[in-house]
């Protein structure tokens, strides 16, 4: 193999990486943000959830 195939070659490997890292950040921004707005849902649907305590004598 030549040198100027083996550089392709690593540089095409690097530009996979940096893509495949990328789409990984891109996936778990994506994750975070629908992990908050579900518990703004929840909160929002239940405000005095857990706020008070049925006690009967």
């Amino acid at each position: 193999m030549d040198i100027a195939a083996l550089a392709m070659s690593a540089k095409h490997n690097e530009l996979m990486q940096n893509v495949s890292l990328t789409m990984t950040k891109k996936a778990m921004d994506f994750q975070q943000d629908n992990a908050k707005q579900i518990v703004e849902v929840i909160n929002a649907s239940h405000p005095i959830l857990g706020k008070t305590i049925d006690i009967y004598v």
